[in-house]
């Protein structure tokens, strides 16, 4: 769309003295010279950008594929009501990419993060050691029908003296210790080559510690029963667990990290939290009746890690509740909505709309539907809340000052504002450009910005800040007289790939904004 400039003209007229000489008519060859310039005018306008509602995909937020590139065209769990994705989470066990000691599949993963490139998405990774009881591969898995051991059935055979012979069994009933040096030790190597391998991978958007417990989430259940599976009720002190976050933070320290929200009976999330990493949550939307996540899970466990729970916290964070700032939060739901929806009379609307502001009460930026359907029941549900996760920019105006002659200075002053729910924890720079009558750039204007610090409101019923942003720059030498449209940009770092989408009308094929028309004098 393009805006009608408002134009205010300003003259800046000059007082000078001319000494008359004795040659009159050299004095009027000056004055008829002075005459003769035209003096620019310096303009100013003012656009104001239609605001959108429509859903946005963008990089590093919303929802996420589950163990698939793009569930809507995968073969084998085609599901096309599932919303489009710009990230996908993938899981993996150790005993996948280390088959045999010293030997890594990275292969499996390389390929992975090239699918999901190919489709303009990032990865979410999770390594992880122990599986639930009697879990096995499916398709398209090599070892589909196998029984999940987690550990590599080496590792298996140096930590489980009941192992005899050079295979393991076909039994993952074993509960791994996470006090045995020799794990620890061909752990550490392992996470240290992985890292080695993809900590300058930049398709990569993060990675959770899951090294820890059944599933990666840090408790022992299924293993060991789910009453009270917590890793403190089976004799794990937090200084038995510090290892494993500084592995993770040592093997990548390029790359954001985030951890499980735990439980009451362990302090490791609150340790984690004030280092940095960010946290998810998993099973969120169990409105299950008795003990349940929503109502007794989260709350019990977000008031341990302030410091508030029954249980003292060796390891509070204070300021748990503002780390979104800087540091992501997830979420993966509990079963997925087609059991919602089998269960109406538990998963209300009422109570999913809860479970959606939970979300973005908590400044998520992602959600793990698990490539699920969306029944019908709850799809303005999901379409209002994607709107809102993660981040959603808006350009609330642009004023441009300047004379509009070649080398003279343009001033470009922007307001922005993030009316989703988190900042985005990567930067994409503004960039402005020129764009002249046959579509030819012929300027582009850098700005040293960083959007990461463009935060959101501090809760949803509260005013979003506005950023205001003034960037000035200077026309080419050689720009010839005309009209040009002034375009913007949130680009890849480094490019002038335009990468995220606006809440704004007047978007380009390109993924570029036209905001204004401005025209070039002699």
């Amino acid at each position: 769309m393009l805006h009608k400039p408002k134009k205010i003209i300003a003259y800046n007229i000059y007082q000078k003295s001319i000494i008359l000489t004795a040659k009159i008519g050299l004095a009027a060859i000056i004055i008829s010279s002075l005459n003769s310039i035209a003096i620019a005018k310096e303009i100013s306008q003012t656009s104001t950008p239609t605001v959108i509602d429509n859903i946005l995909i963008n990089p590093d937020i919303g929802i996420t594929d589950h163990q698939t590139f793009n569930i809507n065209s995968d073969p084998w769990w085609n599901i096309p009501s599932h919303p489009k994705t710009a990230v996908v989470y993938f899981r993996w066990y150790w005993e996948e990419l280390e088959p045999q000691q010293g030997k890594y599949n990275f292969q499996l993963i390389d390929k992975t993060i090239n699918q999901a490139a190919a489709l303009g998405k990032k990865i979410v990774i999770r390594f992880m050691t122990m599986a639930g009881k009697d879990e096995v591969y499916y398709n398209p898995s090599p070892n589909e029908g196998k029984k999940i051991l987690g550990v590599p059935c080496w590792v298996k055979k140096q930590i489980d003296d009941k192992i005899t012979g050079q295979t393991c069994p076909d039994n993952n009933h074993f509960v791994v210790d996470y006090k045995n040096p020799i794990l620890k030790e061909n752990l550490e190597r392992f996470i240290k080559a992985m890292g080695k391998h993809y900590n300058n991978n930049k398709n990569i958007l993060r990675l959770d510690i899951g090294l820890i417990g059944t599933w990666g989430e840090w408790n022992l259940a299924s293993q060991m029963g789910y009453q009270q599976p917590t890793l403190g009720h089976h004799g794990y002190t937090t200084k038995d667990l510090i290892p494993y976050i500084t592995l993770m933070q040592d093997a990548f320290p390029d790359k954001q990290l985030s951890i499980d929200l735990t439980s009451p009976d362990d302090d490791i999330t609150s340790y984690a939290t004030q280092r940095g990493i960010g946290w998810r949550a998993d099973c969120i939307g169990d409105w299950q009746s008795g003990w349940n996540h929503m109502e007794q899970g989260y709350p019990n466990t977000i008031e341990h890690i302030q410091g508030n729970g029954y249980k003292k916290n060796m390891y509070a964070d204070t300021n748990f509740l503002n780390r979104w700032k800087q540091a992501p939060v997830d979420f993966e739901v509990c079963q997925d909505l087609d059991y919602w929806a089998q269960n109406k009379s538990i998963y209300t609307l009422d109570n999913v709309k809860k479970t959606f502001d939970f979300a973005l009460d908590s400044h998520a930026s992602l959600f793990n539907l698990k490539s699920g359907n969306v029944p019908v029941i709850y799809k303005d549900l999901v379409n209002n809340f994607i709107k809102k996760l993660g981040y959603r920019f808006e350009l609330a105006s642009v004023k441009i000052n300047s004379r509009f002659v070649p080398t003279s200075p343009i001033k470009i002053i922007s307001k922005w504002k993030n009316v989703g729910v988190a900042p985005s924890y990567n930067n994409y720079p503004v960039v402005w450009r020129l764009r002249n009558a046959d579509n030819y750039i012929v300027s582009y204007f850098t700005t040293n910005n960083d959007i990461r610090t463009w935060l959101p409101a501090e809760n949803r019923h509260t005013s979003t800040p506005i950023y205001k942003q003034v960037d000035t720059f200077y026309l080419p030498a050689d720009i010839q007289p005309g009209s040009y449209q002034l375009d913007v940009a949130l680009v890849e770092p480094s490019t002038t790939i335009a990468k995220i989408k606006l809440a704004i009308d007047g978007m380009l094929t390109d993924s570029w904004y036209n905001i204004d028309t401005i025209n070039i004098q002699r």
